[in-house]
């Protein structure tokens, strides 16, 4: 019955006559949930009579209430957009805009934006800059703070809330794989998410008694995003299941950095996560950005197969839709080998330039253990780690044969963390290039990429930190007295191979250099990115 009632009030929208305002034209607009009726100046959004599970518009009640809850949830990140709520009545027969009749439709009244400042458009005609991102990120750090937290953390459902929503995910595309979207990479993700979800609860039940479980957006896109003549606007959030919305700030901005990914521009989402961070200092973050990246991207895949499954679409349109499912799918595999894969963190460099440092806040960030080569060398001699082994400096605990030993034991140790499927941190010089080889190799043996994490200072820097274990404790023997021959000793690093190496300067704040570690180290691969458009055009040819 609502949907003949809803099929007359869209045959009247259709006609400008209908509106009591000037209309310029009148544009049309479909969604999986939504009829958007956009006239120049203002636009109206009537949500269709669905119930889908996740979101229940079956009844005109229900419309109008979430009617409601989208002009209050909008207005946090908008300026005067999302204006009212806007009933649309019958009398004698006769369908009103406002009118005094008898409701029949409630619509969303807000004022029209143009497409062309949605950050998705600005992207493509290449008007977008990254100061623009600078600001996007300050703006999305502020809404995290003010936001309340989450009710959940009363229920204590962390974990379970997002448990449940991957489940349904998996669920609701289930009966496209082998139709729309391939069934191997599908359960390849699936068995990724799952497990990853079952090995970290605790750290997900965390980060809701930390409060990081807050009141979002929910569905950050870059078409959701407008750059105006008065600020940014943010548009259409999640106001159908305050569950999809009561989530982790990381759940929030990942749709956006995902999405950015998606179209090719993960400068711009290092840009604006860089500014997020540096607001928030989120850094434990890191350990489920990856994750949910992954949960967003089948998210996207999911709506583009409902809208293939119950929309008779145009060739053309229906084979973009479905090349758009494909890459979302693919794109949701390569963040699951970030945070399915355990990796090989290298923190290298020459003595005193913050090696140790990087590696103990990287392992606290990320929840992995660090071996330290001066500690197992120690430990190879029988010394404590704080216990000097000084007087034996470049003889024998540092002579050649004993550093092979050194460094072939860090392997093993890696190697046995890597076996448990644990990422580990290698925190040693690694000043000879075979040393580096070794890591290179092992981490090919196990199909894994590891990092090199170069950490950098000027010798006047590195001097007046070697003068300072003078008068402290260290765990390192290297003082001033070896500066020059541990400086001719270390060779620069020429071969990388499948490695990726980010090399830092440890004069600036420590929280500065973490996050370009972490940033360029979960960005996603460029070359992956060609890979996907490769794998569209094979689907392309094989569906012709």
């Amino acid at each position: 019955m609502d949907k003949q009632i809803q099929k007359r009030v869209f045959q009247a929208m259709e006609d400008s006559s209908f509106y009591p305002h000037p209309v310029a034209g009148i544009r049309q607009k479909d969604t999986h949930i939504s009829k958007i009726f956009l006239t120049g100046n203002y636009v109206y959004k009537i949500k269709k009579p669905l119930d889908l599970g996740f979101l229940d518009f079956s009844s005109l009640e229900k419309r109008r209430y979430y009617c409601c809850r989208e002009i209050f949830l909008n207005r946090r990140l908008t300026n005067d957009i999302y204006l009212d709520v806007v009933a649309i009545t019958r009398k004698n027969g006769v369908i009103y805009l406002g009118g005094k009749g008898e409701p029949i439709e409630y619509a969303v009244r807000m004022r029209q934006l143009s497409d062309s400042k949605s950050l998705h458009n600005m992207i493509k005609a290449g008007e977008i800059n990254k100061m623009d991102l600078v600001s996007l990120g300050r703006i999305l750090a502020q809404f995290q703070f003010q936001t309340p937290k989450s009710e959940l953390l009363h229920t204590g459902k962390g974990w379970e809330n997002i448990y449940d929503a991957c489940r349904e995910n998996f669920r609701q595309t289930k009966d496209s794989c082998g139709i729309f979207i391939d069934k191997e990479i599908w359960e390849t993700v699936r068995g990724a998410t799952l497990s990853f979800l079952k090995n970290h609860q605790s750290y997900f039940n965390r980060r809701l008694k930390a409060g990081k479980i807050r009141d979002c957006h929910g569905d950050l896109r870059t078409d959701h995003i407008y750059f105006t003549d008065t600020g940014i606007q943010i548009i259409d959030c999640i106001e159908f299941n305050d569950r999809l919305r009561h989530i982790d700030v990381i759940n929030d901005l990942a749709f956006l950095l995902m999405d950015l990914d998606f179209n090719e521009e993960p400068g711009f989402g290092d840009c604006l996560l860089n500014e997020f961070l540096r607001h928030t200092n989120d850094l434990n973050g890191f350990l489920i950005l990856a994750f949910y990246k992954c949960y967003r991207a089948l998210v996207r895949c999911k709506v583009n197969c409902i809208f293939l499954q119950s929309h008779d679409l145009l060739k053309a349109k229906r084979k973009f839709v479905h090349l758009d499912a494909i890459k979302y799918l693919d794109l949701a595999s390569q963040y699951a080998l970030q945070f399915f894969r355990p990796r090989i963190w290298v923190i290298f460099g020459k003595p005193a330039t913050g090696k140790s440092t990087i590696a103990k806040k990287l392992s606290a960030v990320l929840g992995i253990k660090t071996i330290r080569s001066d500690a197992v060398r120690k430990q190879m001699f029988g010394l404590q780690p704080y216990e000097s082994g000084t007087d034996l400096f470049g003889e024998k605990l540092y002579s050649p044969l004993v550093t092979s030993l050194t460094y072939g034991k860090l392997l093993c140790l890696a190697g046995e963390e890597i076996k448990k499927g644990r990422s580990v941190i290698l925190d040693a010089t690694y000043s000879k290039a075979k040393h580096r080889k070794e890591v290179i190799c092992l981490a090919k043996e196990k199909g894994i990429k590891p990092v090199f994490i170069e950490c950098r200072a000027g010798e006047k820097t590195i001097k007046e930190r070697l003068l300072e274990r003078q008068f402290s404790p260290s765990v390192s023997d290297a003082r001033i007295d070896h500066f020059e021959k541990l400086t001719a000793r270390y060779e620069r690093f020429r071969y990388a191979g499948n490695a990726l190496h980010i090399s830092v300067d440890t004069a600036f704040p420590l929280e500065d250099v973490l996050r370009k570690i972490l940033i360029k180290a979960f960005r996603i691969d460029a070359k992956a990115m060609i890979d996907i458009d490769q794998t569209e055009s094979k689907m392309a040819y094989n569906n012709r």
